[in-house]
């Protein structure tokens, strides 16, 4: 399970401060083609000549030969010839005089332009330099324009609004006015294209990660994606555009991001978030097994002392304990599940996520079915088959204690999460099967964590809400369902709105996912297919390119489920290719083999009443290879081999 505190901006755990080191990136004449053979004949032979006069130290004939080739100079190139001479010499002022004069018959030269804006910063004559790079900006020569607009935003002292071309106001002055807060001028997410452009002159990556890091912080992930360089200098620069590239969902250039890294060198704080990014891009590309290769060196580091004293580093590990049990969960591997979770709670016993596993864990053990009589037979005659050797050598995890560990992590820190999980244990460890007994605690549950009129906090609506609806008191349910969603969507809106007939589908987009997932319910049961249609969408909007396909939160689930609803209802109004895409869709994220055949029999059924005979076939099959016992797609499939007769 990919926690939403890693797969939601990863990107904070690598902010820091700004790099400011100035690039320095002087352009020599190197950059403009300007040797022998682009120069005119005569041209040619006085640079030479030249050359020849400063070779042998005589300056003075260096000069006379430079003169008379620039007044022979009939091109930009020429001129550069000139320029460069002069430079070698020493002299800037003629030097700066045959550039101006070049950039005067070539203004749109960007070449020239940065030769001379270079020209200029060498001399710190900032607000001229700024002046004629300008133009240079999102180039190849950006970085001379980079530098001179931060060392004019240095030495002017100027607030972020003044730099960019706002007017002076009265809150610019007082901000100029304090001398703590000079730098955060560079924080200003309208930097980032000057960064960039320092970047690109430079090649200094860590200019590149100024500019991301504030396009990012602005929200611009398809921006900052855009900036990675399609190769990586360093692992930490692996990590860093690996994360960029994580958190704008591009997760296949995420994982090649990570594996252009040049070595495995570097801290281990940096090592331990590289592995680890690297598992939830195979896990999210539904790599399972890479994935889990990846969690495993982490937990095989021995980095039990480093996380005592680097809290992030602890909370990678602790995760990764959890993600890996719930790995050998889904491959039914109980006891490696069970090694993982006893060394989590061991080891960090007030991590919420993983007292909730080892407590799940400890509920699907109690639950576990008595041996069958087969099963019976083979263990009275002192056998056992390999998979109750297993079995054998999972230690009992009763519910009771992992109820005392969620008892003791609520003592020391309470919160909505662990009073709901402990709800679920004291039902499982009391035998409250029957439904009145295990509404009535329902309750007080929600008066003990009242926080104001008709408001608890979303963990325990929705704990109440779901047990409610399970144990089929549906009105109640409804009603503390809408209850709860007026006074949290409504509380902001005024007593006018309160006179208005609220309509939850109208904050859809405010709304969580489980939210979505019971109004959907409840609009269905209503009737009221037009809403529950706003609700899938709006899962599907909002989850499905961000969920992992192979995501056992359940997130995933509910995108699958969404597709499938919403197929339904486009089916069920005669909108049929509709249905059939969406219902594809559905088929492609499915996790399961049953839920996969599910879908696709729906997807024959459909394609049967569109008269697709082919394809409803295809999908029939294909749907009874993964379940047999699926009788409704067997009796689908008899009716369309008949019509195929």
């Amino acid at each position: 399970m990919l926690k939403k505190t890693t797969s939601n901006k990863r990107f904070s755990r690598l902010k820091g401060p700004l790099v400011l080191i100035f690039a320095s990136v002087v352009l020599s004449c190197s950059c403009i083609a300007c040797q022998g053979h682009v120069e005119g004949g005569s041209v040619t032979a006085l640079l030479d000549s030249a050359d020849a006069y400063i070779a042998n130290g005589d300056v003075k004939s260096a000069f006379a030969s430079l003169k008379t080739a620039q007044s022979q100079a009939s091109n930009t190139y020429e001129r550069m010839g000139v320029y460069k001479r002069y430079l070698k010499l020493g002299d800037l002022s003629l030097a700066e005089k045959t550039v101006k004069k070049a950039l005067r018959k070539d203004h749109d030269s960007k070449e020239l332009a940065a030769i001379y804006g270079s020209l200029l910063l060498s001399q710190n004559r900032i607000k001229e330099a700024l002046k004629v790079s300008r133009g240079l900006s999102g180039s190849q020569y950006g970085s001379v324009y980079a530098e001179a607009f931060m060392r004019n935003a240095i030495n002017t002292g100027k607030s972020a609004n003044e730099l960019f071309g706002s007017r002076r106001t009265k809150a610019d002055r007082e901000w100029a006015k304090d001398e703590t807060r000079r730098s955060e001028v560079f924080y200003d997410t309208r930097f980032a294209p000057v960064y960039h452009d320092a970047y690109v002159g430079s090649g200094r990556y860590r200019w590149n990660w100024n500019a991301a890091a504030l396009s990012m912080h602005a929200g611009k992930y398809d921006d900052a994606a855009a900036m990675y360089p399609s190769k990586t200098e360093s692992l930490e620069d692996a990590l860093f555009w690996g994360t960029i590239l994580y958190d704008a969902g591009r997760y296949p250039q995420s994982l090649e991001a990570l594996l252009t890294r040049s070595s495995d060198t570097a801290p281990e704080d940096v090592l331990i978030k590289y592995k680890s990014l690297l598992a939830d891009d195979y896990y999210i590309l539904a790599q399972d097994a890479e994935s889990e290769r990846e969690r495993s060196e982490i937990l095989g580091m021995n980095l039990s002392e480093y996380a005592a004293s680097n809290p992030s580093v602890a909370q990678i590990l602790s995760q990764t304990y959890v993600n890996s049990a719930l790995y050998y969960k889904s491959n039914d591997d109980h006891l490696s599940e069970y090694q993982r979770l006893n060394a989590l709670v061991t080891r960090y016993p007030d991590y919420k996520p993983g007292l909730a596993a080892y407590g799940q864990f400890a509920l699907d053990r109690s639950r576990v079915p008595k041996d069958d009589t087969m099963t019976a037979h083979i263990r009275a005659a002192g056998l056992q088959t390999r998979q109750m050797e297993i079995e054998a050598q999972i230690p009992p995890v009763s519910v009771d204690d992992a109820l005392a560990l969620v008892k003791h992590a609520i003592e020391k820190n309470s919160s909505p999460d662990l009073l709901v999980l402990e709800e679920e244990l004291i039902l499982q460890s009391n035998g409250y099967t029957e439904a009145s007994q295990r509404v009535s605690r329902l309750w007080p549950l929600l008066e003990r964590n009242q926080i104001s009129d008709n408001r608890y906090p979303p963990e325990i609506v929705r704990y109440a809400v779901v047990s409610l609806i399970q144990n089929g008191y549906l009105d109640e349910a409804c009603e503390l369902f809408d209850t709860y969603e007026k006074e949290v969507y409504q509380q902001d809106y005024g007593k006018k709105s309160r006179k208005k007939k609220f309509s939850s589908a109208e904050h859809a987009d405010e709304m969580e996912l489980w939210e979505c997932e019971v109004a959907a319910w409840f609009a269905i049961q209503n009737g009221d297919v037009e809403s529950a249609l706003v609700f899938y969408k709006t899962i599907i909007e909002k989850f499905a390119p961000r969920s992992p396909v192979m995501n056992v939160s359940g997130q995933n689930d509910s995108v699958v489920n969404s597709y499938v609803n919403a197929g339904n209802i486009y089916s069920g109004t005669n909108q049929g290719a509709v249905a059939l895409d969406y219902l594809n869709k559905a088929s492609s994220r499915a996790t399961t083999a049953e839920l996969k055949a599910e879908i696709l029999y729906r997807i024959g059924k459909q394609n049967f009443y569109l008269n697709d005979l082919h394809s409803a076939s295809k999908a029939l099959q294909y749907a009874l290879r993964l379940d047999p016992s699926h009788n409704k797609a067997r009796f689908v499939l008899q009716q369309v081999n008949r019509e195929q007769k």
